[in-house]
């Protein structure tokens, strides 16, 4: 929690979770909204009267669920969005878990580390910073780089010998795809 009650969240892209979530109990609400027809259906097939009345009540108690459920969305969903919408902390808050990610890149594969460079420079877009503002490139774990490729410029490579390449870290070459450029010139 902080200072003024409110809970902190702790998952990183909070703004594009909750879209998600919505989309989630939008599905719920589908799911539901097909049992009702079951239901209907069922209780139109009865032969037994008294059966059929109860089905269609049952029917019922969830169709007015199902609607509640929809205004619920639609309305908590709009003030979500607006208060996210424009909200710094959230995208300082994605930037900082972004950063400690590619500091703590396991050097496995850099193509995780070209998306989350590309995440930050987005986040950071929405706050009005850049990403050297926050990072610098040799702060970024690698495997040793190869001398002889340096000059490419080459900054990051992983396990398998992939590099990251380009002053803006988003060109991604094998080691020797960039001898072979470098051959070339």
């Amino acid at each position: 929690m902080t200072e003024n009650g409110n809970p902190v969240f702790f998952s990183t892209h909070l703004h594009e979770d909750l879209a998600h979530a919505f989309e989630d109990l939008r599905k719920v609400r589908e799911e539901i909204t097909e049992a009702i027809r079951l239901v209907e259906d069922a209780a139109a097939q009865s032969s037994d009267k008294e059966r059929e009345a109860e089905l269609r009540s049952y029917a019922d108690i969830f169709l007015g669920s199902v609607d509640d459920l929809e205004k619920w969305i639609t309305t908590y969903e709009a003030a979500v969005n607006a208060k996210l919408a424009g909200n710094p902390l959230v995208y300082e808050r994605d930037t900082y878990q972004t950063l400690v990610r590619i500091l703590q890149w396991d050097c496995i594969d850099v193509r995780q580390l070209a998306r989350w460079i590309r995440e930050m420079k987005e986040l950071t877009s929405h706050i009005g910073l850049n990403v050297p503002y926050l990072l610098h490139v040799k702060q970024i774990p690698t495997e040793p780089i190869p001398e002889d490729v340096v000059k490419y410029p080459v900054f990051i490579m992983d396990r398998q010998g992939y590099c990251l390449c380009g002053m803006d870290l988003a060109e991604i070459r094998f080691i020797d795809e960039v001898r072979e450029l470098m051959a070339e010139r």
